[in-house]
């Protein structure tokens, strides 16, 4: 009967020794939306209900934009956010992408990539009897990869990245007809 006692008792202790505080959404966040103090409310969960790399504080949250819906109540990860600087002075742009242009598959949102344009052999400078040079378009925020269509066999997803502001004309100068990589750091 004692042994039952402590039982009980130690694991009584130990369930309140594993519970951990996260700040949380308290409604469901779309794509794309900066996060406010008041967006969030604070949750008691059980730490093996938290992911180990879960983000616990509003310091950490606040001011943050999310790369995909969110769901209310739910820990936050930091794969989940961006830094509002990511998206400082940018629009969103839709890329048609191979399988070998999201890495098999394994390019995701949150990840920074660098596009470069190679033009086409046939694309000579008019003024200049020479081939116009790739074009590189650095640390590029992903905000998503999205399957296509069906009907398109030849493209397999679009990749929606965060282009800045000040690269707009010269990426839809240059990308039609030209050979788009996407790269980025190991």
């Amino acid at each position: 009967m004692v042994a039952v006692l402590v039982g009980i008792f130690a694991a009584a202790y130990l369930e309140t020794k594993t519970k951990i505080e996260v700040q949380v959404p308290k409604a469901d966040l779309s794509a794309y939306y900066q996060i406010r103090q008041s967006d969030l409310t604070s949750k008691v969960f059980a730490s093996n209900n938290v992911p180990s790399n879960a983000l616990k504080k509003s310091q950490q949250i606040v001011g943050h934009y999310t790369l995909t819906n969110i769901s209310k109540e739910k820990p936050l990860t930091k794969k989940q956010l961006t830094d509002p600087n990511h998206l400082a002075d940018t629009v969103a742009v839709g890329i048609p992408a191979t399988p070998s242009m999201t890495f098999g598959g394994n390019l995701e949102a949150g990840d920074i990539v660098d596009i470069t344009l190679v033009p086409v052999k046939s694309q000579v400078n008019s003024q200049k009897n020479y081939l116009a040079s790739p074009i590189l378009f650095s640390r590029i925020l992903v905000l998503g990869v999205k399957s296509a269509p069906q009907a398109n066999t030849s493209i397999a997803s679009v990749i929606l990245i965060a282009l800045p502001r000040k690269s707009q004309s010269d990426f839809a100068t240059y990308m039609p007809g030209a050979t788009l990589v996407v790269s980025r750091k190991l």
